[in-house]
């Protein structure tokens, strides 16, 4: 196992685990940041407070659950702190964005807009199966859900986002 070959020293190991996980790590830290800079230094910020604390992880099965719900509370970290510092410098903030997310592709950026509004374990199970190409059974794995729990999810995930598509196609 890839673990213990990290926790006895070998750090070749945790590169293996960082290639396999690294597009997912970034797939769940774009989506909370929208910007591709931003959400690559919340993914190494993620793997490395992994790698400090994996010690500590109970089950190396679940590794990659665990390396999800980290991104996801570094996410929710970021989110808030990014808020504070959105209130304190609002106008300045705003003539940022504007400058630094142009929308190039009007139908991805529909698509990416209807993807945020779905709930978060329907995002995630888009970005575990589809986007990064998982398979069903590593995608519940990842997700710790079973077969027929992580089926509905994504089929829910992709009904929501058919009907949220049309709703968004129609209205233009």
């Amino acid at each position: 196992m890839l673990i213990r070959a990290v926790l006895a020293g070998q750090k070749t190991a945790y590169g293996k685990l960082y290639n396999r996980y690294a597009p997912l790590v970034r797939a769940i830290c774009y989506d909370s940041t929208q910007n591709l800079a931003d959400a690559q230094d919340l993914a190494q910020d993620v793997f490395l407070r992994a790698y400090e604390k994996l010690d500590q992880l109970r089950r190396q099965d679940h590794f990659g659950r665990w390396l999800v719900a980290i991104a996801r509370l570094r996410c929710k970290e970021w989110l808030r702190r990014r808020s504070r510092e959105w209130d304190r410098r609002s106008a300045l903030v705003d003539s940022e964005l504007a400058v630094a997310n142009p929308s190039s592709d009007g139908q991805i950026e529909l698509l990416r807009k209807t993807i945020r509004q779905l709930p978060d374990k329907e995002r995630l199970a888009l970005h575990v199966f589809y986007l990064q190409g998982n398979s069903a059974e590593s995608a519940r794995q990842i997700m710790g859900l079973s077969r027929a729990g992580f089926y509905r999810v994504l089929g829910r995930a992709r009904e929501r986002l058919k009907k949220f598509l049309a709703k968004e196609q129609g209205d233009i």
